[in-house]
């Protein structure tokens, strides 16, 4: 960091600036400005490590899940540990690559629709989702929701257990933001997670 020329430096204290508007104010407008600076990192990575030639792994579902991965990207970056937002971005991005198409070179009989997503998706941990069981507890939780957005959101993101729904498609049918159908979940993955160990 200390090779950085004054506009490298400006440019992390600005996404710095932009992250901690998400963290702490929620602030859309900032994770949009992050969304669009970034986005470019996260395809890049995407097509360098997904070889077009491999079968059963959708290139196109992994770059849609995009926006989602920044956000997650953004919640979970420490700025203290004086590395840039776009190479921690890189970083996760290339690592959820390689661990999607090594599980395909292992399990070529599984597409990714087939695998769990769990174990290299950016979505928040929820342990041992697609088993069946806990996806039952999981539903029962959501039943009891207030707010009648949660069961459709969970209800269409986890529909069968082991793929999941696109947030773009979600948002479309709930006519919500992606970011909105994110928020929604996450907001409420806090208390199902003390019921699912």
């Amino acid at each position: 960091m200390a090779n950085d020329t004054p506009r490298e430096k400006g440019y992390m204290a600005k996404d710095i600036e932009l992250i901690n508007k998400v963290k702490n104010e929620k602030d859309q407008d900032s994770l949009k400005q992050i969304i669009d600076k970034h986005s470019g990192i996260y395809v890049d990575m995407v097509n360098k490590y997904i070889p077009n030639s491999v079968n059963g792994i959708l290139k196109d579902d992994i770059i849609e899940e995009k926006d989602y991965c920044i956000y997650n990207a953004v919640l979970n970056y420490d700025s203290n540990k004086k590395t840039k937002f776009s190479t921690y971005l890189g970083n996760l991005a290339k690592w959820r690559c390689l661990n999607i198409y090594n599980k395909h070179t292992k399990f070529p009989q599984q597409s990714l629709e087939n695998t769990k997503m769990q174990n290299f998706s950016c979505e928040p941990d929820i342990k041992d989702i697609e088993d069946s069981e806990n996806l039952v507890n999981i539903f029962k939780i959501v039943e009891k929701a207030k707010d009648p957005r949660i069961k459709k959101i969970f209800k269409m993101r986890y529909s069968d257990g082991k793929k999941l729904t696109p947030w773009k498609k979600i948002a479309k049918k709930l006519d919500l933001s992606i970011q909105g159908c994110i928020n929604i979940h996450n907001n409420h993955l806090t208390e199902i997670k003390k019921y699912v160990q």
